[in-house]
């Protein structure tokens, strides 16, 4: 059976990416790739990691996880590029491109995200990034609108569910307009 990398930015997400790719009609080995140097701040990226290691647990399924925070990486990727979807673009290239790495590394022939299973994310984005990774590194990218899918509640229970896409810039845009936490009140 062939191997298929699933790179993973949180455990809900992999949840359901895990449930999708069990209903394709071609069975695949997963194993699962953390690699996120988009995710701030540093506990934020830390509970996402413990999550998704709960999960392949759980899954008993193979982790390969970079566990070096990138916050400068990801800084210098998207500099100048602040802005959506520009800096998405920018941050699904570098994801992306190293998940195509790790997959040829790795014997995968080919590798996806948990990234298409978002309502949030750019689809269009997200496929030309992963097909630009797969073409510069000789591995097929699996692209599937696994928005509707639906986690096996047993692989998620009581795991950690954030509140934003991860970046220092998303979760700005997340709670800006919230007084949650101001002092006095408004």
């Amino acid at each position: 059976m062939d191997q298929i990398l699933i790179h993973a930015c949180c455990a809900h997400c992999l949840g359901k990416l895990l449930a999708g790719l069990a209903a394709e009609p071609v069975a695949r080995a997963p194993v699962v790739f953390w690699g996120n140097p988009n995710i701030h701040p540093l506990i934020e990226w830390r509970r996402r990691l413990k999550a998704v290691k709960m999960l392949v647990e759980r899954a008993r399924l193979p982790l390969i996880a970079d566990e070096t925070y990138g916050l400068v990486d990801f800084c210098r990727a998207v500099h100048g590029h602040e802005a959506a979807p520009a800096r998405c673009a920018r941050c699904y290239a570098l994801r992306l491109g190293r998940a195509a790495q790790v997959a040829r590394e790795n014997g995968c022939r080919s590798f996806t995200t948990t990234l298409v299973t978002s309502t949030h994310q750019d689809h269009g984005l997200i496929r030309a990034a992963g097909e630009a990774a797969a073409a510069a590194e000789g591995v097929e990218f699996l692209y599937r609108d696994w928005r509707a899918a639906e986690a096996d509640a047993d692989l998620v229970k009581m795991l950690y569910h954030q509140q934003y896409c991860g970046c220092i810039f998303s979760e700005y845009d997340r709670f800006k307009d919230t007084s949650t936490h101001l002092w006095p009140a408004p």
